[in-house]
């Protein structure tokens, strides 16, 4: 009977862990909220504007990606939306007109763009900050338009270091960006 429970056990773990190494690379992207919207524990600032807390799209909405190289270093990368999600990007889209969308990278938000239209051709830009590690784990997941190209900018390590939980602040519920990833990703309390 020990035996058994032993080997439960032991399949448990080793299931366990194959689930944690096959995790999905963090990529999502949040509207921006209106000035007006209740709700506060829905919101997140970054930059002195609101974003609902809920992303509007994530990685796994698109399937496939063409990086390109910024004259800075930084690789900026396109995201080509599946067929069955182009409808929801563009009423989203719509619906935000003369709003920012902010594009969240494994727990960093990046530069946020301006919706000046509903998005049809089905595409979302990160414009720049991305790195070779980046461009590797979004290839775990997405196809790459040219992947002769997109090899040769992979890092195996990611040369940017991870941003530290920081200590709460303010009123009960009065979250901010960081928050919010530590509680997507698991890490906080």
């Amino acid at each position: 009977m020990f035996t058994r429970h032993a080997f439960i056990g032991m399949l448990g773990a080793l299931l366990l862990s194959a689930c944690q190494q096959n995790k999905d690379y963090p990529v999502f992207f949040l509207t921006e909220a209106g000035g007006g919207e209740p709700g506060r524990a829905f919101i997140v600032t970054y930059g002195g504007k609101h974003y609902n807390r809920m992303p509007a799209l994530a990685l796994k909405h698109c399937s496939k990606f063409r990086s390109f190289l910024n004259p800075d270093g930084s690789y900026g990368v396109v995201l080509y939306v599946k067929d069955e999600y182009r409808n929801r990007l563009y009423t989203t889209t719509l619906q935000h007109q003369g709003r920012n969308l902010l594009p969240v990278v494994n727990g960093l938000a990046f530069e946020p763009t301006l919706i000046d239209t509903g998005i049809t051709d089905g595409k979302l830009v990160i414009w720049n900050g991305l790195n070779g590690y980046d461009l590797k784990m979004f290839s775990k997941h997405l196809e790459p338009m040219e992947p002769e190209i997109e090899e040769k900018r992979y890092l195996d390590k990611n040369p940017r270091p991870l941003p530290k939980p920081r200590k709460k602040k303010g009123k009960e519920g009065d979250a901010g960006l960081q928050d919010f990833l530590e509680l997507e990703s698991g890490t906080g309390q």
